[in-house]
């Protein structure tokens, strides 16, 4: 017996120096809650896909910038140059649908097409081509790219709510392992006084004032206490263990940590009940509303296209070697292109737009159900909070009360005018208003951030 004494107050000794080791380093939760949200890779790769976002849409507006285009054509046969054509220049598609060229062609050959016959300077041309019908109003590329800017204000949001569930999670891990420290603790200190009693009692019993039943009696509660600290020490190693996936400071090169709470932490809860606003910017509704503006775009579309494509080209040309003049002519000089093209039924544009009001119908039902689970989560969490607050007053007021009487009652057994039986029954009820109370502060913190997740604004307020 002395043997498993003396080690249990080895492994006590052990685990209270690393407690008081210069070396540990202290964490309170703002500060954990920060260096996850500074350094922890998926909070880090989350931000990287909003960048990846950002160059989609460059991508995208890349239909919209200056191209050289260019073309040249020879052929040469039987000694004979057929033709020598080249056609070159730079071409603008606008934002407003209407697209710009002018360029600089040069044919020459025996066998030369004679339409392509151009003076012997070249000729300079510079054009306008002007969608009149589909196409004037929005096309693929302009919507694309309104589409692209939506797609990157849905890659902040996600953003945010990764980011969001991610500090949910490392924040519930960080109060799970003040579970498990407190746990230990009090494991600790039950333990040793379950060993004081047992060195009471086995004194009392050498010198006959102590039954021999009575000496059992303390080794077993002395042997559930053994069984509490081993139960408390594998629960504070996972939840050590599990918490150390969410420390990433870079300059944290301690290996022992220890949680820094203030136990009269008291939390003013935004009242979103009637404050709706803050329902109304959830990122949740946000994203919902940036779907539903990126399908918009898609039925704007498809109904473009309900009307004909009359497609405009209007070139003037002018002899490579005046045209330093400017004496363009428009009325000799010119090209003109008109295209019609026109589905008679128009059966894939109405399906493209039944399809688009189709989806505009699920996101709003979904919005709809969204900002119900939003709102009775935020009444769960805000309840929660306030009861559990309640809860844990009630716990510390009554574990105070039942360690007085543990305390009472031990001096009155060392007295000898109390029983084990009564001392023991003091103990168990001390400790397990204890555990309560630990348990309670816990749900309590992990209340507040649940609210705070249900707001979507922890990322705001760490």
């Amino acid at each position: 017996m002395k043997r498993v004494v003396n080690s249990i107050v080895i492994s006590l000794i052990s685990l209270s120096s690393l407690a008081q080791s210069p070396d540990t380093f202290v964490f309170n939760e703002a500060r954990f809650l920060k260096q996850v949200y500074d350094f922890a890779p998926a909070v880090r790769n989350s931000g990287l896909e909003v960048d990846i976002q950002n160059q989609e849409w460059l991508e995208a507006k890349s239909a919209f910038e200056p191209k050289l285009i260019g073309g040249y054509d020879r052929k040469n046969f039987d000694n004979k140059t057929y033709y020598n054509k080249l056609d070159a220049g730079v071409k603008v598609t606008t934002p407003l649908g209407v697209k710009v060229s002018g360029g600089y062609a040069d044919n020459d050959g025996v066998y030369l097409n004679s339409e392509s016959n151009v003076p012997v300077q070249g000729l300079v041309y510079a054009g306008i081509e002007v969608p009149l019908g589909a196409g004037m109003f929005t096309d693929a590329e302009r919507t694309l790219v309104k589409q692209q800017r939506l797609e990157r204000n849905a890659a902040s949001l996600l953003n945010t709510l990764a980011v969001n569930d991610h500090l949910l999670e490392s924040g519930e891990a960080y109060w799970d392992w003040y579970e498990g420290v407190m746990l230990l603790n009090l494991s600790q200190e039950a333990i040793i006084l379950a060993q004081n009693r047992l060195r009471l009692v086995t004194r009392k019993n050498t010198i006959g004032e102590a039954a021999d039943i009575d000496t059992l009696e303390a080794f077993i509660n002395f042997q559930n206490r053994q069984a509490f600290l081993l139960e408390s020490t594998v629960k504070w190693e996972k939840y050590r263990n599990k918490v150390q996936n969410y420390i990433w400071m870079p300059e944290m090169t301690k290996e022992l940590l220890a949680p820094e709470v203030d136990l009269d932490y008291t939390v003013t809860l935004p009242d979103s009940f009637t404050e709706r606003e803050i329902t109304r910017l959830h990122p949740l509704i946000s994203l919902l509303d940036t779907d539903s503006l990126i399908n918009r775009a898609s039925l704007a579309l498809a109904r473009e296209f309900y009307k004909p494509q009359v497609d405009l080209a209007f070139k003037l040309q002018e002899d490579g070697g005046t045209v330093g003049n400017f004496d363009y002519n428009p009325q000799q000089n010119n090209y003109i292109g008109l295209n019609v093209y026109m589905p008679l039924l128009l059966r894939k544009q109405r399906a493209k737009a039944n399809q688009s009001l189709i989806k505009e119908e699920m996101i709003g039902n979904k919005k709809q159900e969204m900002i119900v689970k939003i709102l009775n989560a935020q009444r769960t969490f805000h309840n929660n909070t306030l009861n559990l607050k309640e809860t844990i007053d009630l716990w510390s007021v009554a574990s105070t009360n039942y360690k007085r009487m543990l305390n009472a009652e031990q001096t009155k057994f060392t007295l000898g005018e109390s029983s084990l039986f009564v001392v023991n029954s003091r103990e168990l009820k001390w400790i397990a208003a204890r555990e309560k109370y630990i348990k309670s502060y816990v749900e309590y913190r992990k209340a507040i951030l649940r609210y705070y997740h249900s707001l979507g604004v922890l990322p705001e307020i760490i």
